[in-house]
């Protein structure tokens, strides 16, 4: 949203924030009552067969998973301050330090842009950041000069989940995307 800072005139003994913007803590979509009748549907099948195996407690563990989705599906996120600087990145408060980075990539995600930091910590291995679309090219362009860019992301994970979802929809797609 604000550039600070121009790079060729910083102070390397002191911290300057070369880029900020404003965003939500995380994303989110509203769905809508379909989603909800589908995926209440689906796991209350998968419920009744591990009840009928008497497995209890997955049977508990669906119904908190059912629970924590629905709560950060219906409550907005709060807005937070991001920072660049020529130190690492802020997200609201915590800090990391661009050498505890060891890449970067951008991907959507629930209708937001969002970029992703792969860290060399323990916890949290990576640092995911709501962007505004009109910002991209700004955090690029910084960002890539501390860490290395990736084209997308490196996990089997987030590869089979964007399967999962391309092949099996929850919800009706907008008929934008379907042509």
């Amino acid at each position: 949203m604000t550039e600070v800072a121009n790079e060729n005139t910083i102070n390397p003994n002191e911290e300057v924030v070369l880029y900020q913007w404003e965003s939500a803590e995380r994303p989110y979509k509203t769905r809508d009552r379909d989603f909800w009748i589908t995926i209440v549907a689906i796991l209350f099948i998968v419920g009744l067969i591990f009840f009928m195996i008497k497995e209890f407690f997955l049977v508990l563990a669906i119904a908190s998973g059912i629970f924590f989705f629905y709560v950060l599906s219906t409550v907005p996120p709060g807005q937070v301050i991001n920072k660049l600087t020529n130190r690492g990145i802020y997200f609201g408060e915590a800090r990391y330090g661009w050498e505890d980075l060891e890449k970067f990539w951008f991907k959507s995600m629930l209708n937001s842009e969002m970029v992703h930091f792969g860290t060399k910590l323990k916890f949290p291995r990576l640092v995911s950041i709501v962007v505004n679309q009109k910002d991209v090219e700004k955090i690029k362009e910084i960002a890539v000069k501390y860490v290395p860019l990736l084209e997308s992301s490196p996990s089997f994970t987030d590869k089979l989940t964007s399967w999962v979802i391309e092949h099996l929809p929850l919800e009706k797609r907008n008929k934008e995307k379907q042509s």
